[in-house]
């Protein structure tokens, strides 16, 4: 994201990968990931301004593919593992998070840490929805909010719960 321009207002060139700083003329790139599941695809914004621990963790282990599934104790939502070694190697605690987040708006992915068992759950909101796991409310970091319109990937989510797990595909977008 640039700076001193807030966000949503920035002055993006045609491919809407980069800005122009006014401060330092410097190009700032804002890196994408795409989710896929079937062909249905949406992309996603890094907040790596919020988490650049946490985005970074979460780009090197991409593409990466595996379960999607319901997040049903964090309401409207859906969790899609992502494991790895440079996982484990954060070293973010929940009382040290980045961004540390429990609320979860809708379009938005927040990442819960065990760095323990290199796992990043990565929990997408598809509306009102809260990070939680069996033994309650949890914090998370915020990682990532929706390119455009995501009413169609956000209905598959929504699906998830009566119909069950989906295979999904996490890549860097270019």
């Amino acid at each position: 994201m640039c700076d001193l321009i807030p966000r949503g207002v920035a002055p993006f060139d045609t491919a809407g990968a980069s800005c122009q700083n006014a401060a330092s003329g410097k190009v700032d790139v804002t890196r994408r990931i795409e989710l896929q599941v079937g062909d249905l695809r949406a992309q996603y914004e890094l907040l790596e301004e919020w988490a650049p621990k946490t985005t970074a963790a979460l780009w090197t282990h991409l593409p990466a593919e595996g379960r999607l599934y319901h997040g049903r104790v964090s309401g409207d939502s859906a969790i899609f593992p992502v494991r790895g070694d440079a996982i484990k190697e954060l070293s973010i605690v929940p009382t040290q998070l980045e961004a540390a987040a429990t609320s979860i708006y809708r379009g938005f992915i927040v990442a819960a840490i065990y760095p323990h068992m290199g796992l990043m759950d990565l929990t997408i909101s598809y509306g009102k929805a809260e990070l939680r796991r069996d033994n309650g409310r949890w914090y998370g970091t915020p990682v990532a909010e929706i390119v455009g319109d995501g009413a169609p990937f956000f209905a598959l989510l929504k699906s998830l719960r009566a119909e069950g797990d989906k295979r999904m595909t996490a890549r860097r977008v270019e």
